[in-house]
């Protein structure tokens, strides 16, 4: 191992690091696993990835050890997707920059953060509407790799929507940039001997033998992350846009070391309405008839998060609440340009709450709608930082159904917690019944780390029943991936171990992800505490501002 990473260390001018305390680092994320890896590089720029790739699977050829390759950001994943053994490469430290900002897009390396991004287009009157929560710390090479979205996504979409093209190294080493290709395009590329080459040739004949599988076998949801896009990646007339399969793969089929995305103006004139509801079926029909009017984000937040933030930060909720505690809030924004179209919406909305909310809210100025925001955004502030062994887990963090069963999910879910003893706290994305429910559990009992598998078995398959799908924003990672069969057809999932074998023969990219992944694996690599250390480089309080910003 040490030959092999000093050969690594003479083609590359970055770092390697096989300190205890990096590996300790880089072995956890936001979720609940650990695997540990031989060593963490620090390439300097595109070309340094492109001398690693080349070295490590030249050396795998030779035998011995084989080394995996994988891709990581700033570690806010909450399901494993940038852990693994190997080499993990992190972007953030070197290739973090903003090479590029033009007048409808912006071209970046991919361990640039989101939030900086975010801010200086936000000084050209421009944004990219698909980001997560996590803006202020995740970065933008973690957004492609997850296909992220978030609050604006029932209006906006989400990342794939806006991902041009990106520069990629493949598994022999070839630079190529992927992107939206023409039918007689994609023919000149097969025409060359090149990794390339095969890849076009191969995944243009999978999608046009299999395309009644690829339209029609997997969820109808809004949000959509699991598996490769492949609904997504015929163009019209024949093309292929392979960007839209690297996007939400998770660093397994290649390494991007270039993102230009699409930017879209600042909305200038914002109305924010709260509505408090009693009960689940009076707050989903409101969120069904307020889709309609297809707001820029309609978020929902539960009684158990709301009383869960009242007990530990009951500052965050101050003049926020009515006298009555209410079952469900919904968060409906509208951002159109046109004010009389702003103002129709705003009214018919109210019609909305009149009829079944028991108390409403509309603010128009900016800083109280940041004020009203806590109602939602003050989950993830007070989630991970409560006192106690007890920790809320992104186990099931992550379900989508059909927007029309969003009562039905509620209510399940609700039933599944109460089957198993667990303390719960439920918010999310009403608009796209995409809900993040993280149980309290202690992984230090062994009563806690059976029962964490018994909770994802009943809820994943009850996803399954009401026709959703594991894996909205989040993606597959390992905490989804061995439930994503319950979702998709066989002959779908089929596919997508095609396309991780024509993209990656030898497998050298973030194996035991997306596909390959059985429970044992995945149990195997559960952890026995629990803690955000991926937030650990960042002070304490510096976190939490930018958690509440």
């Amino acid at each position: 191992m040490n030959h092999t990473l000093k050969k690594i260390k003479q083609s590359i001018q970055g770092e390697i690091s096989v300190s205890e305390e990096d590996i300790e680092y880089y072995s956890t994320d936001g979720g609940v696993f650990e695997l540990t890896p031989n060593a963490i590089v620090f390439p300097v720029d595109a070309n340094d990835v492109t001398e690693l790739v080349k070295t490590v699977a030249s050396m795998n050829e030779r035998g011995g050890d084989k080394l995996s390759i994988t891709a990581r950001g700033n570690g806010t994943d909450q399901g494993g997707g940038p852990l693994n053994t190997g080499l993990i490469v992190d972007f953030t430290k070197h290739m973090n920059h903003i090479l590029e900002i033009g007048d409808d897009f912006v071209l970046v390396e991919p361990g640039c953060r989101y939030g900086h991004l975010q801010a200086q287009l936000k000084k050209r009157g421009r944004f990219i509407p698909s980001y997560p929560a996590s803006v202020e710390v995740s970065t933008i090479g973690g957004a492609v790799a997850n296909n992220a979205a978030g609050e604006k996504t029932v209006k906006y979409g989400s990342t794939r929507d806006y991902v041009e093209a990106l520069q990629v190294v493949l598994s022999n080493g070839e630079t190529v940039w992927v992107h939206a290709n023409t039918l007689e395009e994609v023919n000149t590329k097969k025409s060359t001997a090149s990794l390339e080459s095969k890849i076009y040739s191969q995944i243009q004949e999978l999608l046009n033998g299999n395309i009644d599988t690829i339209h029609n076998d997997h969820p109808n949801t809004t949000k959509e992350s699991a598996g490769y896009a492949l609904w997504k990646a015929q163009t019209q007339g024949g093309g292929i846009n392979l960007a839209q399969i690297v996007t939400g793969s998770q660093g397994t089929l290649c390494l991007v070391t270039a993102i230009r995305l699409k930017t879209i103006p600042l909305p200038k004139n914002i109305v924010l309405a709260v509505s408090y509801f009693d009960s689940l079926e009076k707050a989903g029909n409101a969120a069904m008839k307020l889709h309609e009017l297809e707001p820029s984000a309609l978020e929902i937040v539960d009684k158990n998060l709301l009383e869960l933030v009242s007990q530990h930060k009951p500052e965050l909720l101050e003049g926020l609440l009515p006298e009555t505690m209410p079952a469900i809030v919904l968060l409906t924004e509208f951002d159109d340009a046109q004010n009389e179209i702003r103002s129709s919406k705003l009214g018919r909305a109210q019609s909305v709450f009149d009829e079944l909310a028991f108390e409403s809210i509309v603010k128009q100025d900016p800083d109280e709608q940041a004020k009203l925001w806590k109602l939602r955004r003050s989950a993830a502030a007070v989630m991970w930082t409560i006192p106690g062994s007890k920790k809320a887990l992104p186990i099931i963090e992550d379900g989508t159904v059909p927007p029309d069963r969003l009562v039905d999910f509620l209510h399940r879910a609700y039933q599944i917690f109460e089957k198993h003893n667990l303390e719960i706290a439920v918010w999310g994305h009403a608009g796209d019944a995409d809900l993040h429910m993280q149980p309290f559990m202690d992984l230090s009992t062994e009563a806690d780390r059976k029962k964490l598998f018994e909770v994802t078995d009943d809820f994943y398959a009850m996803v399954a029943e009401l026709g959703g799908t594991a894996a909205g924003e989040h993606n597959d990672s390992l905490m989804r991936a061995p439930y994503r069969a319950q979702m998709f057809s066989p002959a779908m999932e089929d596919l997508f171990n095609q396309v991780k074998h024509i993209f990656d023969p030898d497998n050298l990219f973030n194996p035991h992800k997306k596909v390959g992944v059985d429970f044992n694996y995945v149990k195997q690599h559960l952890r026995h505490e629990y803690s955000i250390k991926s937030l650990e480089h960042m002070k304490r309080q510096q976190a939490q501002d930018a958690i509440d910003k």
